[in-house]
């Protein structure tokens, strides 16, 4: 007989209704979609379909064995949620604080095709081409040209102006004629999105 151990990503969702998780799942599509859901709430056929479309892997209802968990902010699109340039505001922090643990570095460059999901914050330091993708948890910095796909729902993403490049930021779309500085710094405050730059002598 042969035993196999695996490692699973499991992310536990409470249902409020069917209507909202669907939207959340799909604004959340490529951050979720290679992690086991474990939902917790009554089902309706509505969000089973969706899930069977979608080709989610997913439990109903079980009690889960005990171990680490923690809370993340993966949130559904709020209309409420702005976008605001606000260059005028203290220095932002150095460029690696507040970065959380665990942290992925990649030292070459994305290539179209690849994609990249970590439970953690990520650094790279080459360029994204189109077609490439980072899906994270934490936050990203990228320090090179962005022509790909980053969604983060960290503290902050880090990135130089973009034309091609589709930014997803806790489920939010950011517009890419916002990141009109050297290199940006989007993330939440006060229940906002709002973009700095990352030091005022760029703006000088």
């Amino acid at each position: 007989m042969k035993c196999k151990q695996y490692t699973i990503k499991v992310i536990e969702i409470g249902i409020d209704d069917s209507k909202s998780v669907i939207e959340f799942l799909e604004i959340n599509y490529e951050l979720l979609k290679n992690h086991l859901l474990s939902l917790k709430g009554k089902m309706d056929s509505n969000l089973k379909s969706y899930l069977e479309e979608k080709g989610f892997r997913y439990v109903n209802n079980m009690d889960l064995p005990s171990g680490r968990a923690k809370d993340i902010t993966l949130v559904a699109p709020d209309t409420n949620t702005t976008v605001e340039n606000t260059p005028e505001e203290e220095e932002i922090e150095e460029l690696y604080q507040n970065m959380g643990s665990p942290l992925k570095i990649i030292k070459t460059p994305l290539r179209s095709g690849q994609y990249v999901e970590y439970d953690g914050s990520v650094l790279i330091t080459e360029r994204m081409n189109s077609g490439a993708k980072i899906a994270a948890l934490g936050s990203v910095i990228a320090l090179g040209t962005v022509e790909g796909d980053i969604s983060s729902v960290g503290d902050c993403i880090i990135m130089p102006p973009t034309k091609r490049g589709n930014i997803l930021f806790h489920g939010v779309k950011i517009d890419n004629e916002s990141l009109k500085y050297p290199i940006n710094r989007i993330m939440f405050v006060n229940d906002r999105i709002i973009i700095k730059p990352l030091s005022k002598k760029e703006i000088n």
